[in-house]
């Protein structure tokens, strides 16, 4: 059931990626880009909120014909699809040590997104089934994470992976937390994924620098995810939406749920609810 909102107050659509715009074939589908081309025929713009960072968002911006920054990193950057950047926040150098530090002492695999660019000390049958298909695409082997150097004051988020016992994640996040100590927050971005963010940074952090920068409010956002990072997102926007599969979490955010995106929920419900 939708909720007492205008249509013709929207502005703004913030999509989540990974199981909200796209399902498990990772592709946009055809009715889904039509129905966005003509809500931005209609003056209704569109961007990306997601834990990627550009190199692994731009195809489908490109797609999509999206114009205005992306919200990156689960909130910590802004930037367009042509690169300029127009927001950073950056984790503490210390956090980004105790994180590497707890990587060593618990042979956990580990990811340092800087900007537009993600650092490992090697690739490992780990790692690879989520970034191998970037390598040499924003994705660097550096043999060791003192290569950084100075670097290190600009990371912008950092990633324990593990892609074959989600247990792994679940014992390191409280040893993780010890570490930093209150000077960064851990994230569960999916199964795989544990994160380490800059404090009080998310998606809707992000999404209100953006409105702020289009002159429009928070009220005329629709946003849509499915994952636990997408909870202050959903909140934070005019009408949460919810997607597929979503988490407890993101459900009890939403104002409401639509189909997933192989059943193209999320355009079948904008085509009604903004086209109709």
């Amino acid at each position: 059931m939708i909720p007492n909102l205008d249509p013709t107050t929207i502005k703004l659509l913030a999509f989540d990626i990974d199981g909200t715009l796209i399902g498990v074939d990772q592709q946009i589908t055809s009715f889904t880009k039509s129905i966005l081309s003509r809500l931005r025929a209609k003056g209704i713009l569109t961007t990306l909120a997601t834990g990627r960072i550009l190199p692994g968002v731009k195809a489908y911006a490109d797609e999509l014909e999206i114009d205005i920054p992306l919200i990156l990193s689960n909130g910590s950057v802004l930037q367009d699809r042509r690169g300029k950047v127009t927001a950073q926040t950056c984790l503490p150098p210390e956090a980004v040590r105790s994180a590497i530090q707890v990587s060593r002492d618990e042979s956990r695999d580990l990811v340092l997104y800087i900007l537009d660019q993600m650092y490992i000390e090697k690739m490992t049958g780990n790692i690879f089934p989520t970034y191998g298909p970037i390598l040499n695409k924003g994705l660097y082997e550096i043999g060791r994470w003192e290569t950084l150097g100075e670097k290190l004051s600009s990371v912008s988020k950092c990633v324990f992976v593990d892609q074959f016992n989600e247990q792994h994640l679940f014992d390191t996040e409280p040893i993780l937390k010890a570490a930093l100590d209150g000077r960064a927050v851990t994230l569960r971005t999916s199964p795989v994924l544990l994160e380490v963010q800059p404090r009080d940074v998310t998606k809707a952090t992000g999404l209100s620098q953006l409105t702020n920068a289009l002159g429009i409010t928070l009220d005329q956002v629709i946003a849509l995810g499915d994952y636990n990072n997408d909870v202050e997102m959903l909140q934070a926007a005019g009408l949460g939406v919810a997607v597929g599969e979503a988490t407890p979490a993101c459900l009890e955010a939403a104002d409401l749920l639509v189909a997933s995106p192989e059943e193209e929920g999320p355009a079948h419900f904008l085509e009604e609810f903004l086209l109709a």
